[in-house]
């Protein structure tokens, strides 16, 4: 289970505002029980000021960024950008073009998932996020049995160091009496 502290940030990259508002709306109501907090950011640029602040766990990534900014990254570089800076976050590249090089291309740079924007894009997405989620929840809990399991092995090796002092310096506490 995901705590209810632990806010899942995700942000949003992409040039067509209306498009990003929409998204961030469904997103936000699609997973109203979920612990998320949703940014939106027309440039890669203003994402990454804002990436070490808020280490976000996703991000939704338009391919084509520079469609309305002519000299701003495209969505390839701040990818890699991105997975620069940390490794551990997903990444859904968004493209308008539903081309298999594209999609190959983001997956070599370390995409998470890819679709291809059209009139189901906002289910694709959602399932996505549903499986990154569930991701994100098995990794924490991996971590946390991890920690469990570490601490339960050091625990056993101070107790047996325990009983190997008490056995050099006072044997007699070890034994029981008849």
């Amino acid at each position: 289970m995901m705590t209810k502290e632990k806010k899942i940030n995700i942000f949003i990259v992409d040039d067509n505002k209306i498009f990003s508002i929409a998204l961030k709306a469904q997103i936000e109501t699609s997973f109203i029980k979920k612990p998320i907090k949703v940014y939106s950011f027309e440039t890669g640029e203003a994402c990454m000021k804002k990436f070490k602040e808020e280490e976000p766990q996703l991000v939704i990534l338009d391919y084509h960024l520079n469609s309305n900014i002519p000299d701003a990254a495209d969505g390839i570089k701040v990818l890699d950008w991105i997975k620069k800076k940390n490794s551990e976050t997903n990444v859904i590249m968004l493209t308008s073009d539903d081309h298999i090089d594209i999609a190959v291309k983001s997956f070599k740079h370390g995409a998470s998932d890819y679709v291809v924007k059209t009139e189901t894009q906002f289910k694709k997405i959602n399932y996505s996020l549903l499986n990154l989620f569930k991701m994100i929840e098995a990794k924490v809990e991996a971590r946390r049995y991890k920690y469990i399991i570490t601490g339960l092995g050091i625990g056993f090796a101070l107790f047996v160091a325990g009983i190997i002092v008490i056995h050099i310096f006072r044997p007699s506490l070890l034994i029981l009496p008849n």
